[in-house]
């Protein structure tokens, strides 16, 4: 039985979800500690897309599924998740996944019932999930506001020299205006925090060794 989380303020890959893009170039925003995070703007909305990428050397494409696949890790590394969990699970490879985010004081609490999709490519080896947020399954919940626009997704692409690059995507609607630091919190701090994490997560032993079923490793080299 695999599990999947996927979180409000993390940068997910989107090729498969049918974002439009402006006519307009990734901006790099922030570049530290062999992480960057990008956005740009996006065609009919007011908010911006952000991408966040890096490379990992030493790491099994398995290994960065599961963690992901870990609902109840989802505390442990991503950026302001308070909980997530399988509300209906549809296949090995997909399923809708309920997550539940904080948000700082005085803003409210987001929450969202994402539709998951897992895939891998047959020739490239590229591991992808792509999620979008649903309406009308789940009711919406006291205290938190549902966000109802969403697209999200992480990307694994094995590279030549042995390494992969983790890459991640999304652009959220988040329900209300929200203030400009708040803004900038979600498009390049939660991100970049996320991601710094996640790399260090996926290095324990529970993640390095796993196996899931529908992921095949490239050739060792």
């Amino acid at each position: 039985m695999w599990k999947i989380t996927i979180l409000l303020v993390v940068s997910f890959s989107l090729c498969n979800l049918s974002i439009v893009y402006a006519d307009v170039e990734w901006r790099l925003r922030k570049d530290e500690d062999n992480i960057q995070v990008y956005s740009r703007k996006v065609d009919g909305s007011p908010f911006d897309a952000v991408r966040t990428v890096t490379v990992m050397q030493d790491v099994r494409l398995s290994a960065l599924a599961a963690l992901i696949i870990d609902a109840n890790a989802c505390a442990n590394w991503a950026s302001r998740c308070m909980e997530s969990y399988i509300f209906r699970r549809l296949n090995d490879t997909e399923a809708y996944v309920y997550t539940h985010s904080n948000m700082p004081f005085p803003i409210k609490n987001r929450d969202m019932l994402t539709h998951a999709i897992w895939s891998q490519d047959a020739t490239s080896l590229t591991v992808r999930v792509d999620s979008e947020a649903t309406t009308e399954i789940l009711d919406d919940i006291a205290g938190r506001l549902r966000l109802t626009q969403v697209k999200l997704g992480w990307i694994f692409r094995p590279l030549e020299s042995g390494a992969v690059e983790i890459s991640n995507e999304a652009h959220i609607d988040p329900g209300s205006n929200l203030p400009g630091w708040i803004s900038n919190l979600l498009l390049l701090s939660t991100p970049y925090e996320t991601m710094r994490s996640f790399v260090l997560e996926v290095a324990k032993p529970e993640y390095r060794d796993a196996v899931v079923s529908f992921v095949r490793e490239p050739p060792a080299r």
